[in-house]
């Protein structure tokens, strides 16, 4: 291909579904410039997508948009389970859909397309991100050399519009640096990089999707509901604005039926028949489809670490399991290239047990009452019970765990246990017994906490803004004990060193990317800490805006505001530690305040360094 006048981007997103937008917000963030292209006309309007977990909600925080998404979505509180009863329907359980103490956040749902609205707005405050719809791609080149090369751009990408009325409109040449390929389980990327989906898919086990305004007697109409009855399997989940998801399994006869007519009446009278005896009808229909249970998984998610595959591209499964980099310090010479390698390092595991969860999923909802034995007296629902409870930690993100590589350090008791990215550097270790609930590789869990100037209550993970910067949080302890205090002043003395690799990390435009913030969660009393006699590193001064007030907190308690526990919750030794934390929020280092060869060392691996 003969690439000619191109435009030139540092990174191209192909698709602008909620996996492109998401990727466009963190280029957009960290003031990448980029190009995303779209068939669509637009953003979605209605239908697919509609489930946000925890996770999903503590990112979208950390960007400032969890808060609105999370106003105007329907929270799913309850899950019922309900089955076949002497010709009727029985409720055989009513439980939390949540775990407790993992999240402040819990699953619910909103449209896909207002949740593609907030990204897009989002976006649209950048002007390093371009949105081009109605634009596919028709060939892809990458460079078999210099891919190396500093300010090369190996991809080379054809596109032209996917409007009818193009048809004698000229292609457009664009090259990258790097290419993100968010274009669904039908990816062209993919495809062109020879890659393919492995996995299961069950010809015959098809499922119906209407989203509607219910008109029904059933009682549990406004809660999640998993019914096993005579006349099949049926999920409820409801949604905003009286809205109503039902996913129905249905026969192939069905599936035919309404592939040949687009018939949604089809699905709908399976749907009144696994209800009855409860009445149902509907005021208006937003939307349906059908589609074929199958869990498929894409070995490889990156080639060369210059094309990167994410979302459904990579990965797909079953709606009912649903699940909604550090590319910016690259691009921007601020960490070392090796790092993109922890993509797939880190994602594979992630997403092969997401698709084994599905299976599990799938089964536990799909099997029928006539497989199991109405004589026992264990419970029907044993499975499905663990299933969910599964659904709400592990497989939600919130449970998930990088292991040790780049990014993360091994613990001192996995001496033996090699880096996830195959590196067999000499690694610097981490303590995790100076903070026994908080996990090496796994996200920190949000805690209250006191801000120490004003005494306004915080969620300690809202402080941590995804802007690409790094987070080292020191646990100092009880500050007012002199020795202890001591110990604080050395380890931020050293941090705030102009030979302190923390200050030789090489950043560029004067953004965030790459930077390490120092914050201090103590134990003291807050009244008798001075904040004016605290290390400067913790109360930055800027001529123009002043002190920076946000950096210290105190764990103290407060009435009716859930402060005063995160030393205990966190599981944090008397002696302190200092935790240094990803812009992802993962856990990369837990350190004692004396650690800082070990941080230090950890920086050097990855990090460009003057």
């Amino acid at each position: 291909m003969t690439l000619g006048a191109a435009e030139q981007f540092d990174v191209v997103i192909i698709g602008a579904g909620p996996a492109g937008l998401m990727a466009a917000v963190w280029m957009a963030q960290t003031g990448v410039k980029t190009l995303v292209i779209e068939e669509k006309l637009g953003r979605t309007l209605t239908g697919h997508a509609d489930g946000l977990g925890s996770r999903a909600f503590e990112i979208l925080n950390s960007f400032g948009l969890g808060e609105s998404i999370w106003m105007e979505s329907n929270r799913t509180i309850d899950v019922c389970l309900w089955s076949s009863s002497r010709g009727g329907l029985q409720r055989n359980s009513v439980s939390p859909n949540n775990n407790p103490g993992w999240s402040r956040f819990q699953e619910a749902t909103l449209c896909q397309g207002r949740i593609e609205s907030y990204l897009l707005n989002f976006v649209k405050r950048h002007e390093n991100v371009t949105i081009e719809w109605a634009t596919v791609p028709t060939s892809l080149e990458i460079s078999k050399d210099k891919t190396e090369t500093p300010g090369f751009y190996p991809i080379g990408l054809r596109t032209k519009s996917s409007s009818m009325q193009a048809d004698e409109q000229p292609e457009r040449t664009v090259q990258a640096k790097y290419l993100i390929g968010c274009d669904g389980a039908h990816s062209w990327v993919r495809k062109q990089l020879g890659l393919a989906l492995e996995g299961d898919r069950t010809p015959d086990e098809h499922w119906g999707v209407i989203d509607c305004i219910p008109i029904t007697n059933f009682p549990d109409i406004r809660k999640r509901c998993i019914i096993k009855s005579d006349g099949g399997n049926l999920m409820i989940i409801p949604r905003e604005k009286k809205l109503v998801r039902f996913y129905i399994q249905i026969s192939p006869t069905v599936a035919e039926s309404f592939k040949a007519n687009y018939c949604p009446s089809a699905l709908m009278t399976v749907l009144k028949n696994i209800l009855r005896p409860y009445t149902f009808d509907t005021s208006s229909t937003e939307w349906s489809t059908i589609y074929t249970v199958g869990q498929k998984l894409c070995n490889t998610f990156s080639v060369r670490d210059r094309i990167f595959l994410a979302g459904d591209a990579v990965h797909t499964h079953s709606p009912k399991a649903g699940q909604g980099m550090n590319l910016s310090s690259v691009l921007k010479g601020i960490a070392t290239p090796e790092v993109l390698c922890t993509y797939q390092a880190e994602r594979f595991p992630v997403a092969k047990r997401l698709v084994a969860f599905d299976r599990r999923m799938c089964s536990s909802v799909c099997s029928t009452t006539e497989e199991e034995d109405p004589n026992s007296s264990s419970d029907r629902f044993f499975d499905l019970k663990s299933t969910l409870s599964e659904e709400n930690t592990c497989a939600s993100g919130l449970g998930v765990v990088y292991g040790p590589g780049l990014l993360v350090t091994p613990s001192d008791n996995q001496n033996s246990v090699p880096c996830v990215d195959g590196t067999n550097l000499c690694c610097p270790h981490s303590k995790p017994y100076l903070a026994r609930n908080i996990v090496v590789g796994g996200r920190l869990p949000s805690q209250s906490v006191l801000c120490q100037s004003d005494s306004h209550p915080w969620h300690l993970q809202d402080r941590l803004v995804s802007t690409g910067q790094w987070h080292l949080i020191i646990f100092g302890g009880n500050i007012t004990d002199f020795t202890q205090m001591t110990r604080v002043k050395r380890l931020t003395d050293s941090l705030s060193h102009p030979q302190s690799l923390v200050n030789r990390i090489v950043l560029t435009d004067g953004s965030p990317v790459g930077s390490v913030a120092t914050y201090m969660v103590h134990s003291a009393p807050r009244e008798e800490v001075e904040f004016m006699d605290l290390p400067p590193i913790l109360r930055p001064f800027d001529d123009v805006t002043g002190y920076d007030y946000s950096r210290v907190f105190a764990d103290n308690k407060v009435s009716e505001e859930g402060c005063g526990c995160a030393y205990q919750n966190y599981g944090i030794a008397p002696e302190g530690c200092m935790v240094l934390v990803r812009p992802d929020q993962h856990v990369a280092f837990i350190g004692a305040l004396e650690d800082t060869h070990a941080l230090f060392k950890f920086i050097a691996k990855s990090f460009v360094v003057r």
